[in-house]
């Protein structure tokens, strides 16, 4: 079976992702840096793309100083490097990236744990619901989103504003990483058990083995990332 059959493009454009919204001219900036970011986390721009500054801001219909203000955010977020007489480049994270990363994101969903109150979680359980099909119809790229939407929409349970935008830097980052494993159904396929597991912690409102559950479900996540680079 090919491993990206679907009936859906799961991975949307650049020029999709642009036509979601209108940019507001006094924040510009904002909605370029926010436009790269999504296209980032939802696999529209790959790790090592060199972006083209003249193209990208007529792409986006901005100036091109506005879009190298929003270079230099999302190059504060480690999404982006700019390289002396190269240009800037959608970035490839190292291992030091990674175990920053991971840390981040266990800060994060800890805190977002803290935070969540024991019951069903439907928006969760809709996710492990997609994932499973997704798993059944071999879909790569389906499995990998899924599995950010659920930790995204774990942190979006929390309330917290600030948590969830944090979040969605470090989803973007994350997908940066699962570049590499689009063609590796056997790494994405246990996440759908793991992410089931750990919903069950939360509604049951176990929250300190959920805390050891999520610990140690990153660990290895991230050892497994530093291993191939």
């Amino acid at each position: 079976m090919n491993p990206e059959t679907t009936s859906i493009p799961l991975v949307p454009t650049l020029d999709s992702i642009v036509a979601r919204s209108t940019p507001d001219h006094a924040f510009a900036t904002k909605w370029a840096a926010d436009v790269l970011r999504t296209a980032m986390t939802e696999g529209a721009l790959d790790p090592g793309t060199k972006l083209s500054e003249a193209a990208l801001a007529q792409q986006l219909g901005i100036s091109r100083n506005t879009l190298r203000q929003a270079f230099t955010a999302l190059e504060s977020e480690h999404l982006m490097t700019r390289v002396p007489n190269r240009g800037v480049f959608v970035a490839t994270p190292g291992k030091k990236q990674i175990h920053e990363l991971f840390t981040l994101r266990l800060a994060l969903e800890s805190g977002a744990i803290d935070l969540i109150s024991a019951g069903e979680k439907p928006i969760l359980r809709r996710i492990i619901e997609q994932s499973k099909v997704h798993r059944a119809s071999g879909s790569v790229s389906g499995m990998a989103g899924a599995n950010q939407d659920f930790h995204r929409e774990l942190v979006r349970l929390s309330g917290s504003e600030r948590l969830n935008t944090l979040m969605v830097s470090a989803l973007a980052e994350m997908r940066l990483l699962f570049h590499s494993m689009v063609a590796v159904p056997d790494f994405h396929s246990p996440f759908v058990e793991k992410n089931e597991h750990l919903m069950h912690l939360l509604e049951a409102g176990d929250k300190y083995e959920a805390h050891v559950y999520l610990r140690d479900y990153l660990a290895s996540s991230a050892a497994y990332f530093a291993d191939r680079v």
